[in-house]
This record gives C-alpha cells, sequence and structure tokens, in this order.
C-alpha cells in the first residue's frame, strides 16, 4: 500500500549522531562508568584519543563512555545549529560499541543510560521541538541473544527463526558474531514488527532500517504499514546503497547515490552531474523522503573526502538545495574529519578551539535558508545549465521560484532562461546568502558566480509605494 510522505517530513534537517562518541552526560567520563564496559570486556578509550583500525576489528570494543544523557545534555547545541530531526545509530542492549549486533531490543543498553536516560532523551527532545529517529537493526542480531543461544543448543524451535547450513549458519556479511533472521518464520516476523510499533508508541518518530537492502523489499513494506498503523504521520526510511528508484514501499532511502554524484563532480570524477541528479529526480517517485547524504558513520568523512573547504561549501549546497531531506553527520558543520570506520567515529569535540566556527556558521545560515523556503522543502526540480551547475526549484507560488547555481572550475556570468512566465521583466532575484541582487530582462537572468562559489537566488516582489504588476497574477 502506497502512504503518503508525513507532512512534517519536508520541513526537516537530520542531525545523526552516534551515541558512544557525541557526549557524556551527568558530568561524567567512561572512567567513571568504567564497569559498565569492563565487565563485558570493553576498553575504556580517553575522549581526546581518536580511534584507530585493527585488523583483528578489537576496536569494536573501545568505549569512550557517550550516552543518552549527554545528546539530551547537548540539545541546546543542536537547537542552535537548527537541525531538528535527530537520528541515533543502534541504542539496544549489544555487546560492541556501534551496537548493530543487539541481543535484546526491547532493552535500552546500560551504557547509554539504560530507560530511564532513554525516557528523558525523548522527553527533553520533544520539549525542545524536536523529532526522534532510531536505529532498526531488523535483518540480524548478537549471537548472545537468548533465542540463537537455545538454537545453537539444538532446540528445533528456534532454530526455525535461523538458517542453519551443516556447518554452520547464515550471518550478515558472514560475521559470525551477526546470524541473520529468518523473517519467513511468522513468530520472527512477528516480533520485530511488535519492536517496530512499541518504541513508536512511545513517542519516537520513525525508524531508520539498517541494511534495508538485505532486510527484503516485501518486508520493508510490512515494517512501513506496521509504522503507518501507528500513525500515517510516522516516517520510515531504509538503508540502500544503490540508484533511489524502486523503493516506493518504504517513505524514502538514505540517498548515497546524491553523495557519489556530488562527491564524484567535486572530484573531477564524474561527468555531467546535473543530469545525474535529474535522472534521479525523475524516476524516484519517493525522492522528497530520501536523505540527502554526503557522509555518514560507514563512510570516510566529508572533509577528508574533499579536504578543500570551498568545495565542501559546494556540497553542502547541493546538499541542502536538492529535493529531499538534508542529512548532516555529527561533526561535519565543524569540519571534523576521519577515515573509514572506525576513524569516522571520532568522538565529538566539545573543545570550541577545535572548531572551524566559520563552517559552523555557514551550516547554520544555510539551515535557515533551507527551512525558510518553501521552494527548496516541495518546489520541483529543473536544470538550466549543465556547466556551471544551475536548476530551478519552483513552488506553486509566484514568488517562491529559487535558482541555484554551484560553480567548481571558473569564475562565469551565467544567462539563463527562467521558465516562469510569471515572473514579469524587472523582476528582482535576491542571493539568500550574499544579498547581491540581479534582475530579469525579458525572460533571462543573468549573474555571475564566483570560481569555487555557488548562488541561491529567490525571486523577490520589490514593490514601490506599494504599488506590483503581480496584483492579478497571484
Amino acid at each position: 500500500m502506497h502512504y503518503p510522505l508525513p507532512s512534517w517530513v519536508s520541513e526537516s534537517v537530520i542531525y545523526q549522531i552516534f551515541p558512544d562518541r557525541f557526549a557524556i552526560g551527568k558530568g561524567k567520563t567512561v572512567y567513571d562508568k568504567a564497569e559498565l564496559y569492563t565487565k563485558r570486556g570493553g576498553k575504556l578509550v580517553d575522549w581526546n584519543v581518536p580511534p584507530k583500525y585493527k585488523s583483528d576489528a578489537s576496536h569494536v570494543m573501545e568505549f569512550y563512555g557517550g550516552d543518552l544523557w549527554g545528546i539530551a545534555e547537548k540539545l541546546g547545541y543542536l537547537k542552535d545549529l537548527g537541525v531538528n530531526l535527530i537520528y541515533t545509530t543502534p541504542i539496544f542492549l549489544s555487546p560492541s560499541n556501534h551496537k548493530y549486533d543487539t541481543v535484546d531490543y526491547m532493552r535500552i543498553d546500560s551504557q547509554f543510560g539504560g530507560e530511564r536516560a532513554f525516557k528523558y532523551y525523548l522527553k527533553k527532545a520533544k520539549e525542545n521541538g524536536f523529532r526522534v529517529m532510531l536505529d532498526g537493526v531488523f535483518n540480524h542480531l548478537s549471537k548472545e541473544n537468548e533465542w540463537f543461544k537455545k538454537a545453537l543448543r539444538g532446540d528445533k524451535t528456534h532454530m526455525s527463526k535461523f538458517t542453519f547450513y551443516k556447518n554452520g549458519y547464515r550471518s550478515w556479511n558472514n560475521f559470525e558474531g551477526m546470524p541473520e533472521w529468518n523473517w519467513e518464520e511468522l513468530e520472527v516476523r512477528n516480533y520485530l514488527l511488535s519492536v517496530v510499533e512499541h518504541y513508536l508508541r512511545l513517542g519516537i518518530d520513525g525508524w531508520r532500517l539498517d541494511v534495508g537492502f538485505d532486510v527484503g523489499y516485501v518486508n520493508n513494506a510490512l515494517i512501513n504499514s506496521r509504522a503507518k498503523s501507528v500513525s500515517t504521520e510516522k516516517y520510515v526510511v531504509t538503508e540502500t546503497w544503490n540508484f533511489p528508484s524502486n523503493w516506493t514501499v518504504v517513505d524514502g532511502i538514505m540517498n548515497y547515490h546524491f553523495r557519489e554524484v556530488v562527491l564524484g563532480y567535486l572530484k573531477g570524477e564524474f561527468r555531467n552531474p546535473a543530469q545525474a541528479l535529474k535522472k534521479a529526480y525523475d524516476e524516484t517517485p519517493n525522492i522528497y523522503g530520501c536523505w540527502n547524504m554526503l557522509d555518514s558513520h560507514d563512510t570516510e568523512r566529508l572533509a577528508t573526502v574533499i579536504p578543500d573547504k570551498a568545495l565542501r561549501k559546494l556540497a553542502a549546497v547541493l546538499q541542502f538545495t536538492y529535493p529531499g531531506v538534508p542529512f548532516v553527520y555529527y561533526g561535519t558543520e565543524i569540519g571534523l574529519a576521519g577515515g573509514r570506520d572506525p576513524e569516522c567515529r571520532a568522538p565529538m569535540p566539545w573543545n570550541e578551539e577545535l572548531w572551524d566556527n566559520e563552517l559552523r556558521e555557514f551550516y547554520k545560515k544555510l539551515i535557515n535558508v533551507r527551512k525558510q523556503e518553501i521552494a527548496l522543502k516541495v518546489g520541483g526540480f529543473e536544470v538550466l545549465n549543465e556547466e556551471p551547475i544551475v536548476f530551478l526549484r519552483k513552488a506553486p507560488y509566484v514568488l517562491d521560484d529559487v535558482i541555484i547555481a554551484v560553480n567548481k572550475d571558473s569564475e562565469e556570468d551565467v544567462s539563463v532562461s527562467v521558465p516562469d512566465g510569471r515572473l514579469l521583466a524587472g523582476t528582482t532575484f535576491t542571493d539568500l546568502m550574499s544579498g547581491e541582487e540581479f534582475w530579469i530582462v525579458g525572460g533571462v537572468l543573468k549573474f555571475n558566480v564566483p570560481h569555487r562559489g555557488f548562488r541561491i537566488l529567490k525571486a523577490l516582489d520589490k514593490s514601490k509605494k506599494g504599488y506590483t504588476q503581480y496584483k492579478r497574477i497571484y
């Protein structure tokens, strides 16, 4: 069944948090909570020591101490930044720091503060105007799960909940510690769907489905339907790294295709990005529910892939002006760098002397522009020029046209025909970031785009003495 996109999604700017690495609450350090980690075989790491990859994967048992109390205490920072939808990676009982190997879906991990911290975080987030999404790892679980341990002992009732071979069992990506659920087994399906419903009724606003492509198309549809049975305003997004079309059984996907196009363009490795973005827009019916990704806990950080800050700003402009929901990975707004897992999961530095404050202010302004302009939230997408990239976001209102231009290579004057006959000669377009003004003459808008620069131009009615030619066009 097709469901309309929840009404609030178009107003959202997402902020992703990796709980162990964002903030420790109640004035504590990881050493004050040592027993929570060491009794499970975990290693304590000082907040200022960056994580390093280890070939034996022992880094997954290194803990910095971040928790839900800490996130709740930093809501003021997030509110000032302007984001309004918080997505956390898994928070359920698990042996690892990433928690993608769930032991018990009905228990909030004590390392994150347990049930009490979760309810407090949820309450404070709602009071401060945030919506909250959780990470649903419903393809696989931890081998420490009680059902799986019974299956390993030969309990046939529980063996049916998983897929056993002659010499082993099916596990995600062949990781022994992550056996896969058998979604064809009715008890499994009903149990996981009950988890989906439980947290939605507690007050979360939606789910991100981990490795949704492995969960399967039909099961994604079942999860979405269960979420919508609670409320059609609940939001379900699935993880797939492929072209974004076809996943219409959920509200949207994590749009890694967008990431590949934009970063490939900025690195000089992708030709004709404007048409690639247009194709994705044309062929993805639920594009407005998809997340515009530039980095995440699974990728190298943006500052590592694109060291040049001017080019990173271009990426962010495209991220906030392309159809879909802008997605900020914690620390990207202050220039936090990091390679692949686990380096991309470094602790958030709360010493402001380590921040790129100019970049943070840029993000704040860009977030505000996105939240203010209806054309950027729900408008269409039409390419006006391929290089420099120029496109139009047009809402069904005369003066809500927004033109975006991104110039990677050279300073150029650009003339584009604006395909909106409602915009009369002399209409002023104002750059929403710089305040500069340009005008339409005979249906053509001429403006310059600086080298490694951009424009976000909004059509404005500059009426004189109360007179406007638009009075009968509205």
